[in-house]
Order: structure tokens, then sequence, then C-alpha cells
């Protein structure tokens, strides 16, 4: 099969960055603000806690939505109808009353932010094949890396000069300049290429993506490795302002920092000659990380010796990132927003289980066994995997 290669110039990898960097958008943000959020709604730490899971589930469950409902009627649209969402839900959560109303908006802001996330991929996957749409991946992902960074700094230092509303209204903005800019975008998906099924149908075939062997291993793959991710994701915030008393715009430094290599490793990932290889490392070296993790929380080791080992983390976890789902979505190229949808929700359904888990117990614990149960799982599935694209080459759709 010829690669499928189009010229997008700046605007488009930006658009596109952003958008799939809604995880981080929807997460991130508000984290150095959870222990002022709890005394503002008078609850306990677990209700607040749950938003971060609501968020989760929303992003999801709303990729699994809108994926195939593209593959019918096409990107543009849906992506604007995304985009307006989240900024409503924005808005109710900033309105919220209390923390179940708060947690409602939080899913409905999650289902918004997920047509960014999951239509972003499509569109790469309209426009690219093989060896080109892992490139395009790898700039996305290093786009997107620099959001974890700026996300809780940015949050971090709203807090010196207003409260959490302040923040959410920040998101409201950006859900309006989002979606201004997804009209700019030109539909990739053109009517004599949808998908001609009813919507039964549409959704009845929704996980035949799981007959592919290549689709069910890089997606079971980067599913174990973002129940390790959101471990680190959830416990952090606790972690660092709680066992190690940084204050909230310490804490956004240090994650923040921590989060710029998942950019660093997925730049990297462009660099090797044979994506393969950048795969295989990353779960080696994840899998690496998470036993000097898991040894720094039992002995309780110094923040200076546990932040490099996360560092490493980070950076092992960005480096399989684009591989993979360039692996994923070339294999079921004709199903490209079913195969984009369940790919994505994979993620923040592994996301949404390692939240709760991580407040079992001692927090330090409690999450260094989770990232090391998910870096495990993840290297047990990117190891045949590796076999798998060494045997029949980086791009090969489902026949």
């Amino acid at each position: 099969m010829s690669e499928r290669i189009i010229k997008t110039g700046v605007f488009v990898p930006l658009v596109l960055g952003l958008l799939t960097a809604f995880g981080p958008f929807i997460t991130d943000f508000y984290l150095p603000l959870v222990p002022e959020m709890q005394a503002y709604f008078a609850t306990s730490p677990a209700a607040v806690a749950m938003s971060l899971t609501a968020g989760m589930a929303g992003l999801s469950a709303g990729q699994v939505l809108i994926g195939p409902l593209s593959d019918k009627y096409g990107r543009k649209g849906l992506l604007v109808g995304s985009m307006a969402l989240f900024g409503a839900a924005s808005l109710g959560c900033m309105l919220a009353p209390d923390i179940v109303v708060f947690n409602v908006m939080r899913v409905l802001q999650g289902l918004g932010g997920a047509g960014g996330v999951v239509l972003a991929k499509s569109i790469s996957t309209d426009m690219f094949t093989g060896r080109e749409l892992a490139r395009f991946m790898g700039v996305l992902a290093a786009i997107n890396g620099v959001t974890p960074v700026i996300a809780p700094i940015v949050g971090g230092t709203l807090t010196n000069f207003t409260s959490w509303r302040g923040v959410f209204c920040l998101l409201l903005a950006l859900g309006v300049v989002l979606m201004v800019c997804s009209m700019r975008l030109k539909e990739t998906l053109p009517p004599a290429e949808r998908a001609n099924k009813n919507i039964l149908e549409t959704y009845s075939n929704l996980f035949k993506v799981f007959r592919n062997k290549r689709f069910t291993l890089s997606t079971t793959a980067m599913m174990w490795s973002f129940f390790a991710f959101f471990a680190f994701i959830s416990g952090s915030p606790f972690i660092f302002q709680t066992v190690y008393g940084l204050s909230p715009f310490e804490f956004s430094l240090c994650f923040g920092f921590s989060s710029l290599m998942i950019g660093v490793g997925s730049a990297l990932s462009t660099r090797f000659r044979h994506p393969n290889t950048a795969l295989k490392w990353g779960a080696i070296d994840m899998m690496i990380s998470a036993m000097l993790i898991a040894l720094c929380s039992f002995f309780r080791l110094p923040l200076a010796v546990l932040m490099p080992c996360y560092i490493y983390m980070l950076t092992s976890f960005g480096l399989m990132q684009p591989v993979a789902t360039a692996i994923a979505l070339d294999a079921e190229r004709h199903n490209a927003g079913a195969a984009s949808a369940i790919f994505g929700a994979a993620g923040f359904a592994a996301g949404s289980l390692a939240s709760p888990l991580i407040g079992l117990g001692d927090v330090m614990v409690s999450s260094s066994l989770v990232i090391l149960a998910g870096s495990a799982g993840c290297l047990a599935l990117t190891l045949p995997l590796c076999e798998v694209v060494k045997r029949e080459g980086l791009s090969k759709q489902a026949q």
C-alpha cells in the first residue's frame, strides 16, 4: 500500500496537538487546587478526587460515542460541536453549587473533550499512513507533551491571583478558541469514503476492531501503560504536597517538569531508525523505572531520589505513545473513527480505574504498586506486539 502524505503547514499540527491534549487539560489543570476545592465544597478528599475519575470517565465514554459517528457523518461538524459542549460544561463547573453538580459537569466536560482527542487522531489517520503517520503522531505527541507542563504550572500560578473558578474560566476560554480553530479545519473524510451503515450497525460493529491482532495488542499494551500513568497523576498531589510538604506552586513546577519528559520521549521516538525499537525499549525502561519508584516509595527515600525515577518513567511512557498509536490506527484504517475511539477510551478507562486505587491505604505504597502493575502489563503485551510488527512491517491494514 502506498503511503498517504498531505502537506499540513503549522496550523493543522498545532490545532490537532492541542485537541489531543484534552486529557492533561481536564486532569492536570486544577490538580494544585484540589485541597482548596475540598475546603470550598466542605467535602471529603475522596469526593474531590472523584472529579478526576468523572472527567476521565467522560473522556472514555465520549470517544466511544463520537468516534464511530465520525466515520458516518464526517469529522469537522462533530469536532466543532464537541468544543461547544466542552465550553458549556466548563461554565457549568464554574457555577456548580456543590460537589455533586460539579462532578456531573466534569463528566460532560470529559465528553466534550473526548471529541477533540478522538477526532484529532482520526483526522491524522485520514491524512497519513505508515511511517509518515508514526512521524506525525510523534509531532502531535511532542506538542501534547508541553501541555502537562503548562497546565499545572498555570493552575499553580493562578492560586496566587484567583480561586479555582478562575482556572475553569480559562478552560472555558480555551474551549471557545479551539471551537473557532476547528471551524477553520478542512473536512478530511469526504462523503464517498464514509461508512454506509445505519446508527445501530455503526455501534454494533464498534468492537470488531479487536479481531485485528495488531490493534488488540497495541491497544491493550497502551491501556496498561495508562493505568500506570494515571496512578502517577492521581497520586502526585498527595505525594508531593502532603508527604513531602511542597506548596501548590512548588508541586506544579515538579509535576510540570516531570511531565515535560513525555514530550521529550515522544520527540525521541521519531529519531529511531525503526519505530519498533522505540516501542520495545520504552516498555522495558518503563518497567525498570516502576521498580525504582516502588523501592523509593517503600523506603521513603528523599524527593531528590524519587523525582528522577518519575522522570525516567514518563520519558519511557512518551517514547511508546506515537508508535503504538500509529500501529493501532493504521491497522484499522477503514474504521479509523471506531479504532481511534476504542484506543483512546481504553487509556482513560484504565485511568478511571487507577485513580480510586491510589486512595487505598498509604498513597505512596498504593500508587507505586499500581504503577508497577501497569508497567508489567504493558511490557508483557508490548514484546509480542514488537515481534508481530518486526515480522509484518509497520503498516498493515486489516484484511
